[in-house]
């Protein structure tokens, strides 16, 4: 069984950050982030629990992927 270890989060107007839902790998963590900023445009970002970093990210306001 694998364990979930990847947060999916978006940031509200004043940078804080509003959990979205979690994923098992980075494929599946890509996908929701792009789907996410298509349907709803702003800045969405992944957190990994193991190694406590920021592994993706999308800002559909300019449309720069990073990482």
């Amino acid at each position: 069984m694998t364990s979930v270890s990847l947060d999916i989060f978006r940031k509200d107007t004043q940078g804080n950050p509003i959990w979205v839902g979690t994923t098992q790998d980075m494929d599946d963590a890509r996908d929701h982030l792009n789907r996410l900023a298509l349907a709803l445009p702003g800045e969405y970002f992944v957190f990994d629990q193991r190694t406590r970093q920021v592994v993706a990210s999308v800002d559909r306001f300019d449309g720069d992927r990073r990482r």
